[in-house]
């Protein structure tokens, strides 16, 4: 384990890097002309590459119901999902010399993943070359936080002076643990913004499978200059054996041959690089990306899903359709990933909690059956854990951001 010196050492050697260049791009600020536009602006932003978030679901109801707001979609224009924004117009190219540009000038940096809105240290950046009350930093997250995330999701280290929760247990989560360190204004109950557009309606039979990652799967590369790869040994993991004997089991292939059910399984975007690792699949079961399919699309359109930890489970459960969480490697998972916080899978959890093939495979073929329906245990937890199940989610986020007075 690295040492808190060490972590020290490498944020005083990343900010005398990022110094200069910050320096560099104020002076070209004081001449750019685009200044005026950018002028008190707000800039949303995911990770760079997609629209297909909180961050893309708030653009686009700023774009159709607040048209007036001057509001930029920071997103590579290479990217996929470009179109779907450049349709509602005011993009920036993701870390451009624009994108650089615009950052002395907006008001509001808004923003689902921290470390994403700004190609340098958002802290120095602010210290240095942004006046007290300027700019304010706003977390829409891409998740509910239910683990442990204090030691990289705190106010110190990040500087969000707003944290939209989505619901009363996860801000109470956020207030109450003294290592996130945001007061009770900074944390308003909004709910997210993509649950406005997930309207629950019919389904196809269709199963999504969404396990999320393991940061300790990947190591740097040392071949190639900030890029990372799979760990050695990667394919003998409990992660990769659990999830590709799932998909390989012959009783699998023909429960869903039998009830004409097709399953979905779409890797989260630092998993993809074990796709071309996974067997040949027979046709009732389909690899996804992030890049082929849009990840609500795949959430309103299916009739279950399962998970292991990935907090999708609340947009799921938000929909009140049937999931089962499949935790084949909880001790190692505690220990080297995110630590348990506030929610409890067996307490708080919508669905089954399984850990091994055996009892995931009982519990999709009852679901199945059942014809896809959703025990009433968990619809009342459903009820309990969500403050609102509307499509206000997006206004509560606006007026929230409105009311800063910054």
């Amino acid at each position: 384990m690295k040492t808190p010196l060490a972590a020290i050492a490498r944020g005083i050697l990343r900010h005398c890097c990022n110094m200069p260049v910050i320096l560099y791009y104020k002076l070209r600020s004081m001449a750019y002309p685009g200044k005026d536009k950018y002028r008190g602006a707000w800039l949303v932003c995911e990770r760079g590459i997609e629209a297909q978030d909180n961050g893309y679901a708030f653009f686009r109801y700023l774009r159709e119901r607040h048209p007036d707001q001057k509001v930029y979609y920071l997103i590579d224009f290479a990217s996929p999902d470009y179109g779907r924004v450049q349709s509602l117009g005011s993009a920036i190219c993701y870390n451009s010399y624009e994108h650089k540009m615009a950052l002395f000038f907006a008001a509001r940096l808004i923003s689902t993943h921290g470390g994403y809105m700004m190609p340098w240290s958002y802290l120095l950046f602010r210290a240095l070359f942004r006046r007290r009350g300027s700019v304010a930093y706003v977390m829409l997250n891409h998740g509910v936080v239910k683990d442990d995330e204090s030691d990289v999701m705190n106010k110190r280290s990040t500087g969000f002076d707003l944290f939209m929760a989505t619901t009363q247990p996860e801000r109470a989560w956020l207030l109450a643990h003294p290592g996130y360190g945001f007061a009770e204004k900074e944390v308003p109950l909004v709910g997210a913004p993509r649950y406005d557009y997930l309207t629950g309606g019919a389904a196809k039979r269709q199963i999504a499978f969404l396990p999320t990652w393991r940061k300790y799967l990947i190591e740097r590369d040392p071949e190639k200059k900030n890029s990372y790869r799979l760990v050695k040994g990667f394919e003998s993991t409990p992660y990769f054996r659990a999830i590709s004997g799932f998909l390989g089991s012959q009783r699998l292939h023909a429960l869903l041959e039998g009830h004409g059910v097709q399953l979905i399984f779409r890797p989260h975007p630092e998993a993809q690089r074990m796709c071309p690792l996974l067997a040949s699949l027979p046709s009732c079961i389909e690899v996804a990306t992030s890049s082929s399919t849009q990840l609500m699309d795949l959430l309103q359109e299916s009739a279950m899903l399962i998970t292991d930890y990935s907090s999708v489970a609340f947009d799921f459960a938000y929909m009140k359709k049937p999931l089962v969480y499949y935790q084949f490697d909880q001790v190692e998972y505690r220990t080297k990933h995110y630590r348990e916080g506030y929610f409890s899978f067996a307490a708080d959890g919508f669905g089954e909690v399984v850990m091994d093939e055996a009892a995931l495979l009982a519990a999709v073929e009852t679901t199945v059956r059942g014809g896809f329906q959703m025990e009433e245990l968990y619809q009342q937890r459903v009820d309990d854990t969500f403050a609102y199940r509307d499509t206000g989610s997006c206004e509560r986020v606006y007026q929230a951001i409105e009311e800063m007075g910054v």
